[in-house]
């Protein structure tokens, strides 16, 4: 069992392939956060000035400075934490080093200068504060060094945070994988055996049309099974070729107290979809709900837009309810998030139950 278990050809999700470092440039601060912003503009644009300007300046003066100081550090602190948030967001920190690294230098140090030739202007021409070329000199070259120090600073725990729930995510989507390759192990018990079996019970029921249909379906939706546990995608037509079949199967359990429409355009063949995925949201949602002649189970399978396929179920549920580990809907995210990078999309309003299942055709 656990050389089977450890066999790379049996799988319904991997880990990521490499890590990624999203950020949003929309940034989000906690309390914490926002105290330690004010106080590192207030300690710098106090300490600062104080050890920039050594000539005569008033009092009255020495306040327009600090002024000065406080509004010219806030933008510098703000202004870079965007650039840095843009460019992440932007380029990837894996797949384009350099073109963050350059970009992001060559952005900080315009647009602290920028900032500075400003700050130099107010000082000079409306506080009167006598500036040598080579004090304005320094102050950019101070800015640009303290700005890079602090902007280099967030820049490494913002990426060991993302790294560290990339990290977790990978766990996460091996712990599924694990547990499919363990589903798919025991649903795989003697398939031959099962197959000759199968044949079997057709051929003794060859006189019995209803009978032998039901058979082959069962025969053709457990080949349909063993054919695409090697496989991280299908072709949508297959998978609904087999959807149906497996409603064929259970519509002989529950007649007409299940109802199941597919509404999906021929257009939509050629789009993949992880296997087996609507097959699992069918019998979620008989596990879920009564099924009755006074309360039949309404089940539509259609797609939305040019971006989601979407199985909708209406909601009456069981009173005594099944035991539910939530294994099958969470296998189904974790499989989209590795093929596609999108999330499944779940919403419960209006009494019914729709899963959104993303569209994509998989890059060769």
């Amino acid at each position: 069992m656990d050389s089977e278990l450890n066999n790379p050809k049996i799988f319904c999700v991997k880990e990521p392939k490499e890590f990624r470092f999203e950020h949003n440039h929309q940034q989000q601060f906690s309390r914490r956060e926002t105290l330690v912003r004010i106080a590192g503009i207030l300690i710098i644009s106090i300490v600062f000035p104080l050890l920039t300007f050594r000539g005569d300046i008033s009092a009255a003066g020495w306040v327009g400075v600090i002024v000065v100081s406080i509004l010219r550090t806030t933008m510098l602190w703000q202004g870079s934490m965007h650039i840095i948030n843009f460019l992440v967001s932007r380029y990837s920190v894996f797949k384009e080093p350099v073109k963050l690294l350059s970009s992001q230098v060559l952005s900080l140090v315009a647009f602290v200068v920028g900032v500075e030739v400003l700050e130099i202007f107010a000082l000079t021409k409306l506080l009167n504060v006598p500036l040598t070329q080579a004090e304005k000199s320094g102050i950019i070259i101070t800015s640009v060094l303290i700005t890079f120090t602090i902007s280099a600073v967030y820049a490494s725990v913002a990426f060991f945070i993302q790294w560290k729930s990339n990290l977790l995510r990978a766990q996460a989507l091996e712990k599924a994988n694990m547990e499919a390759r363990y589903d798919t192990l025991r649903n795989q018990v003697n398939p031959h055996f099962l197959f000759n079996s199968l044949n079997t019970l057709l051929m003794l029921v060859g006189d019995n049309p209803a009978a032998a249909r039901y058979v082959e379906s069962v025969s053709e939706f457990m080949r349909y099974m063993l054919n695409t546990r090697d496989k991280e995608v299908v072709l949508l037509r297959d998978e609904l070729k087999m959807a149906r079949e497996y409603v064929f199967i259970q519509q002989n359990r529950f007649g007409s107290k299940l109802n199941v429409e597919f509404m999906v355009p021929e257009s939509f063949d050629d789009h993949e979809v992880a296997p087996l995925a609507l097959q699992m949201l069918i019998e979620n949602a008989l596990k879920h709900n009564v099924v009755s002649r006074d309360n039949p189970l309404n089940v539509r399978i259609f797609t939305e837009g040019n971006e989601f396929l979407v199985v909708e179920n209406n909601i009456q549920p069981k009173i005594e309810k099944e035991p539910s580990t939530g294994v099958g809907l969470e296998n189904i995210r974790s499989r989209y998030l590795y093929l596609c990078g999108k999330e499944v999309m779940v919403k419960q309003e209006d009494n019914l139950f729709r899963v959104k299942l993303p569209l994509f055709r998989k890059e060769l």
